[in-house]
């Protein structure tokens, strides 16, 4: 099969990726035995972009000026990679005054971890989205991202649905506008449009099939462009922790995610002489 060099370059700088919440603690390196089935993924898959969310105890673990646990000091490094995009959960309990001193402290604890191993950016979780809410999340924002990835840190905000309020947008880098059940799940969704772009939305789905979803890959990806998608068969039934193991077709879902994204440029290119 003929792959023109136009999409032979593309692939090595694909436009969508995944988004792991990967809420489980690594073993000792050299292995990190317990990231291990993600490890190889990445390897295996160069040109897909990860963003991985790492998460010791409901934020970094300590205050401002301490360092993490020893697993994550030593993992972390072994994480780094082109294609990987490293942040740092900070839960803002839907922007409550309460615990707008705690995110910035979990911020700036983060922000102060060795360079080896401090994260690119911050996941900032339970988003309001909320208009009313907008100026402490532009504070919040404002404050993370010069703090990391030599002053551009990148930014991820997780309403778990659409933002009430579109300007949240202009805040981040992803936001994740659908975490749900798998079958609870639709596309028809979400908002795409000018004002809510693809490039910028990412879907988490949990209690997922033991197979990729092919099809709503496809409509994800290579139809809707959306700039991030991630399915796992752990469950969140019962109020468990669906992020606490990797998914059991993990490989088999990142290589789903590629072909889909090959699928786009191929028809894009033939469309239109172009890839994107």
């Amino acid at each position: 099969m003929f792959i023109p060099r136009a999409l032979v370059a593309a692939a090595a700088t694909l436009s969508s990726g995944v988004l792991i919440p990967l809420y489980i603690d690594p073993s000792p390196a050299p292995d990190c035995s317990t990231w291990a089935p993600l490890l190889d993924s990445i390897s295996a898959h160069p040109s897909v972009p990860f963003w991985i969310v790492i998460n010791p105890d409901s934020g970094p673990e300590g205050t401002p000026g301490s360092q993490p646990p020893t697993g994550y000091q030593e993992c972390i490094p072994v994480l780094r990679a082109p294609n990987v995009v490293v942040l740092g959960y900070v839960h803002t309990s839907d922007g409550e005054a309460s615990r707008q001193a705690g995110v910035t402290q979990d911020v700036d604890t983060y922000a102060g971890w060795d360079a080896a191993y401090r994260p690119d950016g911050i996941f900032f979780d339970e988003v309001s989205g909320e208009e009313s809410d907008f100026a402490t999340y532009q504070g919040f924002t404002s404050h993370a991202r010069p703090l990391f990835n030599g002053g551009d840190g990148f930014i991820a905000l997780n309403p778990g649905t659409a933002v009430d309020d579109d300007d949240y947008y202009s805040l981040a880098d992803i936001l994740l506008t659908a975490e749900d059940f798998f079958d609870q799940f639709s596309a028809s969704e979400l908002s795409l449009g000018p004002s809510t772009p693809a490039s910028k939305q990412a879907v988490v789905l949990t209690d997922g099939p033991s197979s990729p979803p092919t099809s709503l890959i496809s409509q994800l990806i290579t139809t809707d462009h959306l700039k991030a998608f991630y399915v796992t068969t752990d469950s969140q039934a019962g109020g468990a922790d669906p992020y606490n193991e990797l998914p059991t077709d993990l490989e088999s879902f990142i290589a789903a995610i590629e072909a889909a994204h090959v699928s786009r440029e191929v028809w894009n290119y033939h469309a239109f002489g172009d890839v994107s």
